[in-house]
């Protein structure tokens, strides 16, 4: 049947009519598709270079202890004897050079005497000789000889006899001691009258004032150390601080390498903070920290790493170095072997360039960043600096407000995809039309 103008006009309208129902069921459908070929290109991700601040920081924990530690001992010349006194207690405050314990003395007055006398009397025999110029009198040397003589025989005589006496447990050692020493300063001052009488026989002035020159030094040094072991029992605190220890009882013997007490300096303490080694890299000396010690967890108090040890301890399989962070204690709260928490800022910028790490690449040492340009992406060489995982710090290369790519949103559905999850083909729209 031959067709009129108007139904070729009535044909046209249904195409036009079907594409149109075409285009509206497929947003229905597939409205992600619709969507892209309304937006046309695919959308891009934009971030804006802006100022901030970065900060980071890294943990450890460890037990505070005080900055100065010092162990109180006697004098290494004091030879073992009974502590008497103790003249402080353990908390009390002491100043340098403060009387703290006391031992027992008996007997060093009487060595420091003796040594006092004997160096009185080389003295004098070296003035006597500096004050003759020529010949030395023999007869006086003779008769000092003699008299040491004598004195190193009774000496003796008196040694043997406390010696006996002492075996059947009749005298004291201190006793014993006594006439020792008495003894012992006999034959020196024996010796000393053997040497000047022969350098007076021999008529040798200079080799006699040489040998009393030697006499009187040696004297000297004796009284010296007499002096010293007498001062010594009375143990005084060499720094101020505070009694944390005291470690000794009246009547226990001391001696040189006895521990009797500890005086500390606590504030500040220090914190032997325990860091794992991943943490090493940004750890730096004068870095501040946020401290809390256990004890006290709503207290925090501002620190910084004093110095941080090179040689790692192995603890559970992983190498971890520790660091001292000083820690103020002004209110004297903080004691020796609390435990503490500590916070160490490693990174602190502000108001600083910044754009988020996921719009840098970083390849063979150089940065890069993505920017468009006249509706082109190009590539940006770019300086950074630190970063705290999240957003990196610009140093050069972009100013304020520019913007960088930092990815790009693709969708991508194709028509294939659309007729194995039921959708119509073209095919099928129009044999509707049919």
């Amino acid at each position: 049947m031959k067709r009129g103008p108007k139904a070729g006009i009535i044909i046209a309208v249904i195409v036009v009519v079907a594409a149109g129902g075409l285009y509206l069921f497929r947003g229905k459908l597939f409205p992600a598709t619709a969507q892209a070929a309304a937006q046309g290109p695919a959308a891009l991700n934009i971030a804006k270079v802006s100022r901030g601040n970065l900060t980071a920081s890294i943990t450890a924990s460890g037990q505070l202890q005080p900055n100065t530690i010092t162990t109180i001992r006697p004098d290494s010349n004091m030879p073992t004897r009974k502590l008497v006194k103790i003249l402080v207690k353990e908390g009390q405050w002491v100043a340098a050079g403060e009387e703290l314990a006391e031992i027992d003395a008996s007997g060093l007055d009487l060595d420091l005497k003796s040594a006092q006398a004997t160096y009185d009397a080389q003295k004098a025999k070296l003035d006597n000789l500096k004050a003759k110029p020529a010949d030395l009198d023999l007869s006086q040397a003779q008769g000092d000889l003699a008299q040491s003589k004598i004195t190193l025989d009774s000496a003796q005589e008196n040694y043997d006899n406390t010696k006996a006496l002492a075996d059947k447990g009749l005298v004291s050692k201190n006793q014993l001691s006594d006439a020792e020493r008495q003894l012992a300063l006999a034959k020196a001052r024996y010796d000393t009258s053997q040497l000047s009488f022969q350098s007076v026989k021999s008529q040798s002035s200079a080799d006699v004032l040489n040998t009393q020159e030697a006499a009187m030094a040696q004297a000297d040094s004796a009284l010296q150390k007499a002096k010293l072991v007498w001062n010594s029992a009375a143990i005084r605190s060499p720094v101020a601080g505070q009694v944390a220890e005291i470690n000794v009882n009246i009547g226990d013997l001391v001696g040189p390498s006895t521990a009797l007490m500890t005086v500390i300096d606590p504030d500040p303490m220090w914190l032997q903070a325990q860091v794992n080694e991943n943490d090493m890299v940004q750890l730096k000396v004068g870095q501040p920290a946020t401290i809390t010690p256990s004890g006290y967890p709503d207290m925090v108090l501002r620190g910084k790493v004093l110095q941080i040890d090179l040689h790692a301890q192995v603890q559970a399989n992983v190498s971890v170095f520790t660091a001292t962070i000083e820690v103020p204690n002004r209110e004297r709260k903080l004691l020796w072997g609390m435990n503490a928490d500590a916070e160490i800022s490693v990174l602190s910028l502000q108001n600083v360039l910044t754009l988020p790490v996921s719009a840098i690449k970083t390849s063979n040492g150089s940065s890069t960043v993505t920017i468009i340009d006249g509706g082109q992406q190009i590539s940006w060489d770019v300086q950074t600096g630190a970063s705290d995982g999240t957003r990196t710090e610009i140093l050069a290369g972009l100013d304020e407000g520019t913007e960088v790519v930092i990815a790009r949103k693709t969708t991508t559905t194709t028509s294939s995809t659309q007729r194995q999850n039921g959708g119509p083909g073209m095919g099928a729209m129009f044999g509707i039309l049919r």
